[in-house]
């Protein structure tokens, strides 16, 4: 009996490298928000700094164009934040479309591997049978010889 080879297995070997290539994707976008989360986080620390050093300066007297640099500094601040939470929305979405493509691409994984696991049960299950009928006619032609 030949040697087992499942008759799928570049098919397989495709949808393996398709299901990597979109848990990269899926890794990247992930990556990505985290990033701008990261920036976030900085902006608010930002933005407090900002706040702090104006009220300091507010306490020994400020002139009216010195406040409206801070308040422009604030408002530059707010707007980044603002551009960054609109594109952690559209990147969410974007992740959310992703991991649908990964689930689909490891349920076609799984189901060759299923189809593979039965063929290579079948396989075996068709070796032992014939391994069983060698012996078998081992042992009846031995058993025929002695009886001559």
């Amino acid at each position: 009996m030949k040697k087992y080879e499942f008759s799928l297995k570049r098919i397989l070997d495709y949808k393996n490298q398709m299901l990597n290539r979109e848990k990269n994707t899926l890794l990247g976008l992930r990556m990505e928000r985290k990033g701008l989360e990261d920036k976030i986080e900085d902006l608010d620390r930002q933005y407090e700094l900002i706040n702090l050093e104006m009220h300091e300066k507010f306490k020994d007297g400020m002139t009216v164009s010195q406040i409206n640099v801070y308040e422009f500094r604030k408002t530059g601040v707010r707007e980044e934040k603002r551009a960054i939470l609109k594109r952690i929305a559209l990147l969410d979405i974007s992740i959310e479309r992703q991991q649908k493509k990964v689930v689909t691409a490891k349920q076609e994984v799984s189901g060759l591997e299923k189809l593979e696991e039965k063929q290579l049960e079948e396989y075996n299950a068709a070796y032992n049978k014939e391994q069983e009928d060698i012996i078998a006619e081992f042992v009846s032609t031995s058993f025929t010889r002695e009886e001559n």
